[in-house]
């Protein structure tokens, strides 16, 4: 009988460590990858902060792939966060970067020489960069 299901906890050995994740053998002869924001709850800039190879550590399987791939989570001991905010989209976001926050309506030109400073900056930014290329 198999350990190796989607919601087991399972102790595993790290073999290798990449930027992007680390790689655990959960035994059976099966290895699965614990992406980097699945190793802390915090922003995991080098993950070699976090693992090394020969730590002994506990995953969670989080899927099973049909090709075979299993992705696993350090994350076990996090509740899922019902009171997290949702995400806004972007246009509910207006009042960002180089916007006006105050509520009172802009005339037509106002708004487009706003709009035509804005993608003359962007435009010029790109310019910059062809440049150093």
């Amino acid at each position: 009988m198999s350990n190796i299901a989607v919601g087991n906890i399972i102790e595993g050995t790290v073999v290798g460590v990449q930027s992007f994740g680390a790689f655990v053998n959960i035994g059976e002869n099966k290895q699965g990858l614990v992406h980097i924001s699945q190793v802390a709850s915090s922003y995991v800039e080098d993950i070699n902060q976090f693992v090394k190879v020969g730590d002994k550590v506990t995953v969670k399987v989080l899927e099973i792939k049909e090709d075979g791939k299993i992705s696993l989570t350090m994350r076990i001991n996090e509740e899922k966060r019902e009171d997290r905010r949702p995400f806004k989209k972007r246009d509910d976001r207006r009042g960002g970067r180089g916007h006006h926050q105050d509520n009172s309506k802009e005339d037509f030109e106002s708004m487009m020489k706003r709009w035509m400073k804005t993608s003359e900056d962007k435009m010029g930014d790109l310019g910059k960069r062809e440049k150093r290329r």
